[in-house]
């Protein structure tokens, strides 16, 4: 294993060891106290190994990717919709162009998803899209509960192959919006 690839293992752990959330005084001396570790199952080599590469983004790119999962697990049911609050509520997180790009995917792409609850509040939707950014590790349990806490949210319960089905189909979206934002501003 080269050095470069040895030191991006390495960060990757850092990245899963550190407190998600910024810490206050007290919490951060009982953290410092325990050895800046966490109280969480630990992590194996192949744990690390497998950590998406949306957990290393950029706070701002992780969020828009969470919603947009979030929007893409809802998709059947954003299309049926009259509700106009729900659909501003997501345009809202994810922006007018990502909602009509996920409204005009093929119906049958994503399958229905129990997720109506979800899209009634801003606290729904994140813990339905870090549900769907989960559900690639859901069989990696250390490694899924450190992300939740990287994300700072409890996922909400949503059947995993719906899940990894929702997260291909953001990925492309997320990709396509930004190429698209590209183009525009060139």
């Amino acid at each position: 294993m080269s050095a470069a690839a040895r030191a991006g293992i390495v960060a990757k752990a850092r990245l899963l060891d550190a407190p998600a959330a910024p810490l206050g005084p007290r919490a951060r001396r009982l953290w410092r106290r325990l050895g800046g570790r966490t109280l969480v199952a630990p992590l194996s080599f192949d744990d690390v190994a497998a950590l998406p590469d949306w957990a290393s983004w950029p706070r701002e790119r992780q969020e828009t990717f969470l919603f947009l999962a979030a929007a893409t697990a809802c998709a059947p049911i954003l299309r049926r919709t009259i509700d106009g609050k729900i659909l501003a509520r997501v345009a809202g997180k994810v922006g007018e162009g990502a909602l009509d790009a996920v409204l005009s995917a093929p119906p049958g792409l994503i399958p229905d998803a129990p997720c109506e609850a979800a899209l009634a509040s801003d606290e729904g939707l994140r813990a339905l899209g870090a549900a769907v950014l989960l559900a690639d590790v859901v069989d990696r349990p250390a490694l899924a509960g450190r992300l939740a806490r990287l994300l700072d949210v409890e996922p909400w319960p949503l059947p995993p192959d719906i899940g990894r089905i929702a997260l291909h189909a953001a990925r492309g979206g997320l990709m396509a919006l930004e190429a698209g934002a590209t183009e525009v501003a060139r």
